[in-house]
């Protein structure tokens, strides 16, 4: 990659389950605001929104999507598994070729990385060529709920447990400036009731938040959305409920016009650097 066309903005998506459609929000402010997105990179659920923005160049669609076929989404958690997780996934396969389509990354309007975790190797991997739907599929795969995913000699598993804000990735592949989406930004514990399965969920955030401060640590711009105060109040029954999309969407949307002027700003020094 020459000097003249080096990434200048990059935009990394983190891990968080359904937190995630607060990335939703977040990217809408940001083309809403003409903030050029030069490169995304993305960790589980940040891999699957920003595969969507890298494709079609927006998310308005994608949000128009979740809102209309609401009730769609969660029967496809339903594929059940007896080896290596509830989850056998090949529905969401199914489902991510139908929404996305066979696309290779060489296809996208927006270079994009995707992160996922090689669980033989304990190790985080990185995918930007080839073909975008198996390495989603890997990326999303949360230990237990998911089948681990084979895929290029590797046993695919959560991105978000080896790099769940992928700035480094972005950095690492010259990009300038990052705007990164931290949605592990909370580790209050406030459930005093410790029966052993809020232990291991309450030990889980604390992991991920601690990996996720450590990820993001340098990020140019870091987005917290308060993400949790909408899932703290939803069982799994209400995922993808519009009331729960419109609220998660319009927390990433809150937190991106919080810090739109420092944004900004990141944009301009940018700009002003390439001109020098």
């Amino acid at each position: 990659m020459t000097e003249n066309n080096k990434p200048k903005i990059g935009l990394a998506l983190g891990s968080g389950g359904i937190l995630g459609l607060a990335h939703i929000g977040v990217i809408k402010v940001l083309l809403k605001n003409n903030i050029p997105i030069d490169c995304i990179s993305g960790s589980s659920i940040g891999a699957l929104v920003g595969a969507y923005l890298a494709i079609h160049g927006e998310v308005d669609s994608l949000e128009k999507l979740i809102l209309e076929d609401s009730k769609d989404y969660l029967p496809i958690f339903f594929d059940f598994s007896f080896s290596g997780g509830l989850v056998d996934g090949k529905k969401i396969n199914n489902f991510l070729k139908k929404r996305l389509g066979d696309v290779e990354f060489s296809e996208t309007k927006i270079p994009f990385f995707i992160v996922a975790t090689d669980i033989m190797k304990r190790e985080s991997v990185v995918f930007s060529s080839g073909k975008i739907i198996p390495a989603i599929r890997g990326s999303i795969s949360i230990p237990v709920v998911f089948k681990p995913f084979s895929y290029q000699d590797k046993l695919l598993i959560d991105g978000g447990l080896s790099n769940p804000v992928p700035v480094d990735v972005l950095k690492n592949n010259g990009t300038e400036k990052v705007i990164a989406v931290n949605l592990y930004n909370q580790c209050e514990i406030t459930n005093k009731k410790f029966a052993m399965t809020t232990v291991a969920m309450d030990s889980a955030k604390i992991i991920l938040n601690n990996l996720a401060k450590m990820s993001s640590k340098n990020a140019d711009v870091l987005l917290n959305p308060d993400a949790y105060t909408c899932a703290d109040k939803m069982k799994i029954t209400d995922y993808f409920k519009p009331k729960y999309v419109k609220e998660l969407i319009s927390i990433g949307e809150d937190e991106a016009l919080r810090h739109l002027d420092e944004i900004k700003a990141l944009v301009t020094q940018t700009s002003a650097n390439i001109n020098l």
